[in-house]
């Protein structure tokens, strides 16, 4: 025994060779596991190390898969590592089912759940921008609670909703904002610490399979589950604290007073402005540095049987504007339980509460909280101990006090400290995602899945406007509660049938039928008159003396059968098939119905034998193609009656009565996508570079637009919902993944994606449509500044062109239609014809008119992507990722607004302005007219003088780690124990004059709040 003891502890030398099928590779890592022990393969592939009888020795080597090997009695062990390209075998979520990576014929984007996993984020979709070839997500405001944009592959429908279809766990859930009085975000109640992974569908053959909800694209969302092994703890926290990216660039006193009196004596009368004792920060006073805390926990582990996966997650984070704050609690259980053999039964269960504390963003709104900010004057205080309310407030309570100052703040505004302390915009939802399956294993090949789920989102909101000052002043307070709810059953059968023929032929095939139902019901109740602002948590019986109540219910549904086929032969030659038919309640009986087909190939041409001599250099190379026809049924808003003639109530004195409201139309049907794909996949260097390349176009046909009409018809509106629109977005795709360096004690990873992209406009029922998209928008900024026409992209920003300043009197100049030029005679409204030669006639009277009006720029960016770098030395870790866009044009209306002509404050751009001839200022800025900003600035309307590039790289997030090493984890008891700092959105590179140029909405920047940047740091620990 003592002799055998001796020989396993006995040090030896071991010898080998490592290869693979292309020949002998250097370079190759060689460990003993466990220790630090180690050597590298020389130029033949050769190593030789001293181990023990019993050491695993593990080969790794950048583009091959690890192996490990146990010594044995052999001093000689000779390994042969197989190429990450051969294997391939990465399961990729589809549609209905998974797919190997190496099969894939479609556009399909991955993205890791540990990408985000520590991110500080009110919802996970808002760190997803840049990770993707194809995918813009859009955070146009640091309000908390305020949903982003995700665009895929561009925008697909004029009327329509252009959000893409989100799947969790096989669940299509409700996304968007999902009721109450702040913003709410449907997807922001998942835990982002949940999230396993995210495949983004992107082009036909991927997307085809959700046929009718499929032309915007379609996320699919994988939950983590248990494993099979020792239960596994994880805990991970993170305190972070936001701040706000940029403030806006106003005067303070000195300049204050000097601008506003100028403003007053250029029209000879008395000055506005008086005192400087004061010198406030309206914005520090408003936005704040706010604390961000997450704690999750889970637990998961399962034996042969049973596997499971168990969390809890506590959300505490407060927004940078005052009164702004999000609590979520979130909590989840991922069973999957083997019955027998050839059943087993699971199910996916969510459940989250998400509380909101808003405030008034209304950009146009003397209580929005940008608005009136930035109108408040810098030489008043915010606080009054004489008032009763301990505010700076005017006499009657209706304005903010002018103190010192000769008049009364312009545009009548409010005090803005005062209205966030006192207003209350909340919500709070409760939601439950469920879904529970079978699967059966009815032969070896074939197998069936039954699965159903529900999503149920209860959202209660109130909004309270204090008595005393503000919004409810004129109707002595005012308190309003609604209830919304959702709830969406989803109902799945799935047949898989997979078999492999003749050793070389490899047919997959998928039959489901599926049909979902939605509900949404809302009431709400309103009180105004208020017997006392006690009174401001909830409608109170006989609180209140003016009552008012309203609701609705609605309803829609979808049947739908479609089938797969998969075939590829000795994994080299791929096709794929679907057919999904789609019945939908949102249109009449006779069209509801329709087939959406998919189809696709791939080629692997490095499984040619003609290929085999450059393997090891070129070590993967797949083209593909696709081609599919789907929908999109959220036609006007994502309304659920758009074909139905309805009524609304239409009193007449005091007698009921019934009106029209929208006049039906029975052929009218969902939006059509033609999508066509050309890819291809490129691997070098046994995968250690990868290089990805796709074109797509997507034709979408039947835009539904409302179509006009006669008068004398006598059709509510003169219009008609009808399929009249067509457009196309077309792009290039490119994607990179470079692994560097990997030795023992170091690596690094590097990747970047590039997205070339365009949209046109082909065809429009009537002309042009001012307004776009925004037809009816109550934002008088947007609307009346961008335009549809056929040629042009989408939304493209409407106007007139300026020339800049007469630098003999300071007048505007602008250009006309025909190109000759007028100016505006200020301080009036009357224009003249303006020549630079001559400068001081205006004797020639002009007009400035609606037909001058041009398109000024396109407000899709025309590239965007990023760059990503992830380092590791030893137990140190750093990564970071830097993202770009450009190519569009912004209406910076917000920089309008603060060269108002009004009594509020200003940007420091007014100082620029026109003062003399001797004086011209920057020769862009008019001379100052009290009361003239129709002329001077012409409200209202965009111009060039505010148009700027979109153009920034964004340095997005960098994250320091370090993790504690093994040696002393074992000692301790621990898996893995990391902590971490990081900073996200804390650096942008741009010639943009606003504070963000993402703070966009169809290219108009007007009033927003300004996004966060988080510093933050946290742990990860594992038992």
């Amino acid at each position: 025994m003592l002799g055998l003891q001796f020989a396993f502890a006995q040090e030896r030398t071991v010898t080998g060779k490592v290869t693979d099928k292309t020949g002998a590779i250097p370079g190759v890592n060689v460990l003993v596991k466990g220790t630090k022990t180690s050597t590298h393969t020389d130029f033949d592939g050769s190593y030789s190390l001293k181990v023990k009888t019993g050491n695993v020795l593990v080969f790794s080597y950048v583009g091959m898969t690890n192996k490990e090997v146990t010594v044995g009695a052999s001093n000689t062990i000779n390994v042969v590592l197989e190429s990450e390209a051969q294997l391939m075998d990465e399961v990729v979520v589809v549609g209905y089912g998974v797919q190997k990576k190496r099969e894939v014929t479609g556009s399909i984007s991955k993205i890791s759940g540990t990408d985000i996993a520590n991110l500080v984020t009110p919802s996970f979709e808002g760190v997803l921008a840049g990770r993707a070839t194809g995918v813009q997500v859009l955070t146009n405001s640091g309000i908390i609670g305020a949903a982003p944009k995700i665009r895929i592959r561009g925008i697909a429908s004029i009327s329509g909703l252009t959000e893409p279809l989100v799947v969790v766990d096989g669940m299509p859930i409700v996304s968007g904002d999902i009721g109450g009085v702040a913003n709410t975000n449907g997807l922001a109640d998942i835990n982002p610490a949940d999230i396993e992974s995210f495949e983004v569908l992107k082009d036909g053959a991927a997307t085809a399979i959700y046929g009718s909800r499929a032309a915007n694209g379609v996320i699919l969302i994988t939950t983590k589950s248990g494993k099979k092994g020792t239960m596994k703890l994880n805990f991970s926290s993170t305190l972070g604290v936001a701040s706000v990216f940029k403030k806006y660039d106003v005067l303070q006193t000195p300049d204050f007073i000097t601008i506003s009196n100028e403003k007053r004596a250029n029209i000879n009368a008395s000055p506005w402005a008086a005192g400087t004792t004061y010198n406030t920060d309206w914005q520090g006073a408003v936005f704040r540095n706010a604390p961000q805390i997450t704690n999750n926990l889970s637990i998961s582990g399962g034996t042969d049987k049973t596997k499971y996966y168990l969390s809890l997650g506590i959300t505490d984070q407060k927004g940078i504007n005052l009164a702004n704050e999000m609590n979520r609690y979130s909590i989840r259980a991922n069973i999957d339980q083997e019955i027998n053999r050839w059943l087993s039964i699971g199910t996916n269960l969510s459940v989250a509460r998400t509380e909101y504390n808003g405030l008034n963003t209304n950009t146009n709104g003397l209580s929005g909280n940008i608005f009136n900010t930035l109108r408040q004057q810098p030489n008043v205080p915010i606080y009054d101990a004489s008032n009763p309310t301990g505010y700076n407030l005017s006499s009657d309570n209706s304005t903010v006090g002018k103190w010192d100052n000769k008049e009364v703040v312009g545009e009548n505004i409010t005090n803005i400290v005062y209205i966030l302390n006192n207003n209350k915009y909340y919500s709070k939802v409760n939601r439950t995602l469920a879904n529970v399956f079978a699967n059966a294993k009815i032969t070896s090949d074939l197998s069936y899945r039954l699965q159903v789920s529900a999503d149920n989102a209860i959202t209660g909101g109130l909004q309270y406007w204090n008595p005393v000052h503000g919004d409810g002043r004129s109707r002595n307070g005012i308190i309003y509660n609604d209830n919304t709810e959702y709830t969406r059953w989803n109902w799945q059968n799935i047949v898989n049938y997979k078999k492999t023929f003749a050793e070389n032929h490899n047919l997959g095939v998928t039959f489901v039928s599926e049909y979902q139902k939605q509900k949404y019901q809302n009431f709400w109740g309103q009180g105004s008159d208020l017997l006392s602002d006690f009174y401001n948590k909830n409608l109170v019986t006989n609180s209140y003396s003016t009552k008012d109540s309203g609701g609705s219910v609605r309803e829609k549904g979808i049947i739908s059968y479609l089938g797969r086929f998969n075939y590829n032969y000795k994994e080299k030659y791929f096709i794929q098939a679907s057919l999904r038919r789609d019945g939908i309640s949102q249109f009449e009986s006779d069209v509801r119905w329709n087939n959406f087909p998919g189809v696709s190939a791939g080629w692997t041409v490095t499984k040619e034998k003609f290929m085999e001599g450059i393997q090891g250099t070129l070590s993967d190379l797949k083209l593909r193609a696709s081609y599919s026809q789907v929908g999109n049924v959220d036609v006007l808003g994502g309304i659920e009656y758009p074909s139905k003639g309805l009524t609304i109530s239409s009193p007449y004195g005091s007698l009921n009565g019934i009106g029209y409201s929208q006049f039906g139309n029975s052929v009218l049907q969902w939006e059509t996508s033609k999508k066509i794909d050309y890819g291809v996949d490129l691997g070098l260097f046994n995968n250690r570079l990868t290089l990805g390349f796709d074109y797509y176009k997507n034709d979408i046909d039947g835009l539904v637009l409302k179509a006009p009409v006669l008068p004398s018809l006598g059709i509510p509106d003169n219009i008609i919902n009808s399929n009249v629109g067509n457009m196309y977005n077309e792009g290039l795709e490119f994607a990179l993944t470079y692994k560097a360096i990997n030795t023992r004690n170091f690596s690094w990873d590097i990747s970047s994606n590039l997205t070339l992209s365009k949209n046109v406009v082909t065809s429009l029922p009537s002309g042009d449509m001012i307004g776009g998209s925004y037809v009816g928008d109550s934002n008088v900024n947007i609307a009346p500044n961008i335009i549809i026409r056929e040629g042009e992209s989408i939304n493209s920003l409407y106007g007139y062109k300026y020339w800049g300043v007469n630098k003999a009197n300071g007048n505007p100049v602008y250009y006309k239609a025909n190109g000759s030029l007028v100016q505006a005679n200020l301080p009036g409204t009357s224009y003249s014809e303006f020549d630079p030669a001559k400068p001081t006639d205006v004797s020639k009277s002009s007009s400035l008119a609606s037909t001058d009006k041009v398109v000024l720029g396109n407000t899709l960016p025309k590239y965007f992507g990023s760059f990503s770098s992830n380092m590791k030395y030893k137990n140190i870790d750093l990564g970071f990722m830097v993202r770009f866009s450009g190519g569009n044009k912004i209406f910076n209306a917000t920089r309008r607004e603060l060269m108002n002509q009004n009594f509020n404050n200003n940007s420091t751009e007014i100082l620029g302005r026109w003062q003399s001839v001797d004086n011209p200022g920057d020769g862009w800025t008019p001379r100052l007219y009290a009361g003239s900003n129709n002329t001077t600035n012409l409200n209202g309307n965009a111009t060039s003088r505010f148009i700027e590039s979109g153009n920034f790289i964004s340095f997005d997030n960098i994250t320091l780690g370090y993790s504690l090493p093994k040696g002393l984890l074992d000692k301790i008891g621990v898996d893995s124990f990391r902590i971490f700092a990081q900073a996200q959105n804390f650096f942008m590179i741009t010639k943009y004059k606003g504070v963000n140029p993402e703070m966009e909405t169809a290219g108009v920047d007007v009033n927003g709040t300004p996004r966060s940047k988080v510093m933050s740091m946290g742990i990860n620990v594992s038992l």
